[in-house]
């Protein structure tokens, strides 16, 4: 007996070491891969890949984990200290791993290691099931624009359904989870300090990490900057006509397109009321594709993200008014990619977190109203904002749009051709931040000689405590 209970004491003790050992020891959170295990991916040279282990909910961290992929690309600065580039992808949803080619000759490769990561919920990062096709399909048909309200409503709670049973809280795919998911990196990896580059939503997400791991940064490059409460769903309608004034403006103004395009505005409104009664039919995405008025917005307000969108659009208008189904499927294949290149059940659930009130859908259709010449609506957008209430029901807390005090030393680069991301939003982030340069431009970035910007970016990072030396620009900067 004696022997026995020595026996059942020796076990317990070993059970508590186990279990203490066990809930003690740092597990680590990153694991390397292989780079040519992913898709499009050689086993490339200096180029590290891996899996960071992250919880669905920062706030639950012994509940559910999901991974998120990243990439280092080695440094082609000599120096031994130099300070690595995290990059902040630009579009909510969309792919930053899809290859490595974008990446070899990047410009933070002149400041330090590259760090490129893809999302949560997007690509390799434990993407949420993507509704992508179905809303590519919705688009693709030829339906009104109340016919494509009702087909979405439907779309989105049959795929809400879907990703509840899979265990997936869709709330918690937002921008401060997003945020605390880099914090996760940066702490993770080797490094004492970084540097953040964002451009369009990824300024959003640089300023949300700033916030949280200030003490991680050592500068940041905010490109085109977002807006940063949750009206950004609401400003895209006004953004979006303040885009085509600025276009006919551009045309107004230069002799060619004035030449070609006498009245843009009127013919703009033309084509696209045109399509009410005769749609027109083309070869998109393998697939035929009928436009109607609201499809006609759409791909004209993609068309705006391109460098050349003041030259692309008002051929896109005169190729919709004669049905040149060439140069509609060759302007319109960017459009459609944009569409298919990102996970759009990660766009929701991060909209319906950020962007989304009680009061969005009144107000955007009072705004729709109010601007008729935009046919029966915004096409996708008029579509899917009633039915985001169903998406979740998570919404951003006060304390998380408060932005203020940040003290990281950041570049802000805003554009006044920029038709999306007007430089009213360059506002909202020189508030919250104690230490920023801005730089204004009245040009496209393509336009200035000898990589100029690219020149400015990397010498802010490399030396942000001196005033930015912008005699590259010449006349074309305020």
């Amino acid at each position: 007996m004696v022997g026995h209970s020595i026996f059942i004491k020796t076990l317990v003790v070993l059970f508590f070491v186990f279990f203490s050992w066990s809930c003690d020891k740092e597990v680590d959170p990153i694991t390397y891969c292989d780079c040519s295990t992913w898709e499009n991916w050689d086993n490339e040279k200096d180029v590290k890949c891996g899996f960071l282990t992250v919880p669905e909910d920062h706030s639950k961290p012994m509940g559910k984990s999901i991974k998120i992929a990243f990439a280092i690309f080695k440094s082609k600065n000599k120096n031994a200290d130099a300070i690595p580039v995290i990059y902040l992808a630009g579009g909510l949803g969309g792919r930053s791993l899809s290859s490595p080619d974008h990446w070899k000759n990047h410009e933070s490769r002149q400041v330090g290691d590259l760090i490129v990561v893809e999302q949560r919920g997007t690509g390799l990062s434990s993407p949420l099931p993507d509704i992508s096709e179905t809303f590519i399909d919705i688009i693709a048909a030829d339906a009104s624009s109340e016919e494509e309200k009702e087909i979405t409503l439907k779309a989105m709670k049959d795929k809400v359904a879907e990703i509840k049973a899979m265990g997936i809280n869709l709330s918690k795919y937002n921008s401060t989870q997003n945020a605390k998911d880099f914090g996760t990196l940066m702490n993770a990896l080797p490094y004492e300090k970084y540097n953040l580059y964002g451009a369009y939503y990824g300024t959003k997400l640089g300023i949300m990490t700033m916030k949280y791991f200030s003490s991680k940064i050592n500068a940041a490059v905010l490109d085109q900057p977002t807006i940063l409460n949750n009206t950004a769903l609401e400003a895209r309608f006004p953004h979006l006509v303040r885009a085509f004034n600025k276009l006919y403006e551009e045309c107004a103004n230069d002799s060619t397109c004035r030449a070609i395009h006498p009245n843009l505005k009127a013919e703009t409104i033309e084509a696209i009321q045109s399509l009410k009664d005769k749609p027109f039919t083309v070869r998109l995405l393998d697939r035929d594709f009928t436009l109607n008025p609201q499809d006609a917005v759409f791909f004209i307000r993609y068309l705006f993200f391109k460098a050349d969108a003041f030259e692309t659009v008002p051929r896109f208008v005169h190729a919709l008014n004669v049905r040149d189904t060439a140069v509609v499927e060759e302007l319109g294949d960017f459009p459609a990619r944009m569409l298919k290149g990102a996970n759009n059940s990660t766009f929701l659930s991060f909209t319906a977190y950020e962007e989304f009130s009680e009061s969005t859908p009144a107000n955007v259709q009072a705004f729709m109203e109010s601007n008729p010449e935009l046919a029966e609506g915004v096409a996708w957008f008029q579509a899917f904002i009633p039915a985001l209430v169903q998406w979740h029901d998570g919404r951003v807390s006060q304390e998380e749009n408060t932005l203020k005090n940040i003290p990281v030393p950041t570049l802000i680069i805003t554009n006044d051709l920029d038709p999306l991301m007007p430089p009213q939003n360059t506002k909202l982030f020189e508030d919250a931040l104690l230490h920023n340069q801005v730089l204004r431009l009245n040009h496209f970035e393509e336009e200035y000689a000898d990589n100029c910007i690219s020149k400015i970016k990397a010498n802010f990072l490399l030396h942000c405590d001196r005033k930015i030396n912008t005699e590259c620009l010449g006349e074309s900067v305020k």
